[in-house]
């Protein structure tokens, strides 16, 4: 480096400000690419061109002041200048290769927030080159890197006592980037019950905005020494449960279906994973009930939770059902006696879809050959390849509909909420069922027999076009999964359904007229 510099210096004023206008255009270039759109920015290109340009621009103006002072005979001025220019190159090109190292990370990371290097970790690297740079310098100068060590090791051991808080702030906050127990961009809650999101991690202490935009500034050996719950960024699922307190005198399974209609009507609560809904604790009066629900973040939860509150509220009122949180008065009134029940058989078919084509009566009928049953989540109701003998009416609760494809793996064909319906295609059309219906959640349905429903399209032909069309939308549901998964199916039109509906009902009035 000394023998380059005493070679530009003298007599080549000319060929050092040629090369200096090299560098100010490319310096100009890089300006120009940087300043172009997010679309064709270079970023790296910029950056490297820096580490070209500014050690190179360093050494010529160095070169040209030490020429500068040569003219005007300035008496020991050229060492000094000599050194400092040396000095100011190594610097420049550790700032220029820390620059890079910068860039291309940040080139590796997304814009968004979550994505960002925290500030420390920059700083880090820039003081590790320049530091690099230094010890180059030194180097070259013949300093020795022992001598240097031993001499300033008592200056250390002062600086260490005097900055001891600064320091434990400094390499905890090393530790929290290299363990990242959190990103930029996620939302954490600290002990004391602090909630904020993480904005930025310096060398001294992490900065947490809260939901009043006001910053927490947490030192770094507080963040590295307490338990912290990472509640994630905007995309990652949050799933919350909640309680909710109903009288005792309510039965179980009504409660959790009318609190899992409710969470099921909800616009900011995911329908998958569906939500749940339990019996938590049924040891003091009133029951407490669990129910847990799936939210698409974090930040999304106030609103879901005004929401399911509310539909849950208004669910249990048009039940007749007052939600019983605990009150801490004694009162001397008479205590209301909630009295709430299950729908009637009758009143659960009224809400049937088919509901519409039949009188009074035939409902009537309908619901004295009915009976309820119950089935806990996961129960398989009806089997996939097994007839149905009957006809299931979902009076509350989930019930998943699936197939078994070639591969066998399950896809799940429908979700069937309340006053959904099935067993119609497999009783109708004397086959096994093509699809495996099961309890997604503790469900109560509504049992039919076969016999009913022939003695009713017999006396009303004009039902048999209505349930054919249910049947054949579900056989075209289960083909197109098939299809899919290039396993054969059967593809049956709707003439050969509503015949075959026919024939099962008038079948048994044949026999019955030829005995």
């Amino acid at each position: 480096m000394t023998k380059l510099f005493d070679t530009l210096a003298p007599d080549n004023w000319h060929l050092l400000i040629g090369i200096l206008f090299l560098v100010l255009l490319g310096r100009i270039g890089a300006w120009i690419l940087e300043g172009k759109s997010d679309s064709t920015r270079f970023p790296r290109l910029v950056a490297l061109i820096d580490l070209i340009v500014l050690p190179c621009a360093v050494l010529v103006i160095g070169s040209l002041v030490q020429l500068v002072v040569g003219l005007l005979e300035i008496p020991r001025a050229g060492d000094g200048i000599r050194v400092l220019t040396q000095l100011l190159v190594y610097l420049s090109a550790g700032w220029a290769l820390a620059r890079l190292i910068e860039v291309t990370l940040l080139d590796r990371s997304n814009e968004e927030l979550s994505g960002r290097i925290p500030k420390l970790v920059t700083g880090l690297i820039y003081v590790a080159m320049l530091a690099l740079g230094i010890a180059l310098f030194l180097w070259q100068r013949g300093y020795s890197f022992t001598g240097i060590w031993v001499s300033t090791g008592v200056t250390a051991a002062v600086l260490g006592l005097a900055l001891q808080k600064t320091l434990s702030d400094l390499f905890s906050g090393v530790a929290l980037g290299m363990e990242r127990p959190f990103h930029l961009g996620d939302w954490v809650e600290l002990k004391d019950g602090t909630v904020g999101q993480v904005v930025d991690v310096n060398w001294r202490a992490t900065r947490l905005r809260g939901w009043d935009n006001a910053t927490h500034i947490i030192p770094n050996s507080q963040m590295a020494g307490q338990a912290i719950k990472n509640l994630h960024d905007d995309q990652h699922l949050y799933a919350p449960w909640y309680f909710v307190k109903v009288p005792a005198e309510v039965d179980p399974r009504f409660a959790t279906a009318l609190m899992l209609e409710a969470a099921m009507r909800c616009e900011n609560v995911l329908k998958f994973p569906y939500p749940i809904v339990r019996l938590s604790d049924a040891t003091t009066v009133p029951f407490t009930y669990m129910v847990w629900v799936h939210l698409k973040n974090y930040p999304a939860m106030f609103r879901a939770r005004e929401e399911l509150f509310r539909e849950i509220h208004r669910g249990l009122q048009a039940a007749g059902i007052e939600a019983a949180p605990q009150v801490q008065e004694i009162r001397t009134r008479r205590a209301h006696i909630t009295q709430a029940e299950p729908p009637s058989l009758l009143l659960a078919l009224q809400g049937l879809d088919l509901a519409g084509f039949l009188t009074g009566e035939e409902l009537e009928r309908l619901s004295s050959r009915a009976a309820f049953c119950q089935f806990d989540s996961g129960h398989v109701i009806l089997a996939e390849a097994v007839q149905s003998g009957a006809f299931y009416v979902v009076a509350a609760g989930l019930v998943e509909a699936a197939i078994t494809l070639s591969d066998r793996t399950r896809k799940v064909t429908e979700t069937l909420g309340p006053g959904k319906y099935f067993g119609i295609t497999s009783m109708l059309t004397t086959d096994p069922s093509f699809l495996e219906f099961t309890a997604k959640s503790d469900v109560s349905l509504i049992r039919i027999d076969l016999d009913c429903i022939r003695g009713l399209v017999s006396e009303r032909p004009e039902l048999a076009e209505r349930l054919a069309g249910v049947v054949k939308e579900r056989l075209d549901a289960a083909e197109a999964a098939r299809v899919a998964s290039r396993q054969p199916a059967r593809s049956l039109s709707m003439r050969d359904i509503r015949d075959r509906i026919e024939t099962l009902v008038w079948r048994p009035s044949r026999r019955h007229r030829g005995r």
